[in-house]
């Protein structure tokens, strides 16, 4: 048996079952607040070392994951205020955050969406803290309004109007520097390109 087994109350789940089904989904939010993922790996082991210590705290009145993703959130913000500077890092290492190999299966749809999802996160890492922090939070993790703001410690309000900015944002930049028309004819989630 591993150390790492006390159980979650509402789920009767492994700290290590909590890790894996939440550990991608961290691994994305503090890609996307740093920028670095190397950092955002080193970040997210910090994570889910302060979760595992705090462990017994944890009420069960929100979702694990919602409860994650504020430790996540703090450790980033943590790190930051220690003079943290945001990291432009190349495209290429999106991929990896994402956990994609490469374009194998049908090389030429895979590969058109590669591009298009390294092009959207490239301008997604552009936007503002505040709002690049709900929109991957909502938008590529998937997780629901009020979710956002009990992880954000904001009203369901504040993170419709963040969210709201960030689209119009990232609708601009991908308008300006990616020639794109119709920015809003896709949409990038957790499961890619819809």
């Amino acid at each position: 048996m591993s150390v790492l087994q006390p159980h979650v109350r509402e789920n009767d789940l492994s700290f290590e079952e909590v890790i894996a089904a939440n550990e991608k989904k961290i691994l994305n939010l503090l890609y996307g607040m740093t920028g670095d993922y190397h950092l955002a790996q080193d970040l997210a082991q910090e994570t889910f070392l302060r979760a595992f210590k705090a462990f017994h705290t944890f009420a069960g009145k929100a979702a694990v994951s919602t409860w994650l993703y504020r430790i996540a959130v703090n450790v980033a913000l943590d790190y930051q205020r220690k003079g943290f500077v945001r990291s432009e890092q190349p495209v290429e290492q999106i991929a990896e955050v994402r956990g994609e190999d490469t374009c194998a299966q049908d090389p030429d749809k895979s590969c058109q969406k590669r591009a298009i999802r390294d092009i959207l996160f490239a301008s997604i890492a552009r936007l503002p803290e505040q709002q690049r922090e709900v929109y991957i939070l909502r938008e590529i993790n998937g997780c629901s309004t009020k979710e956002v703001a009990e992880i954000l410690g904001c009203s369901s309000a504040m993170v419709k109007w963040r969210l709201y900015k960030a689209r119009l944002a990232l609708k601009k930049i991908l308008q300006q520097e990616h020639s794109y028309k119709k920015a809003g004819v896709f949409r990038l989630s957790s499961h890619g390109i819809e």
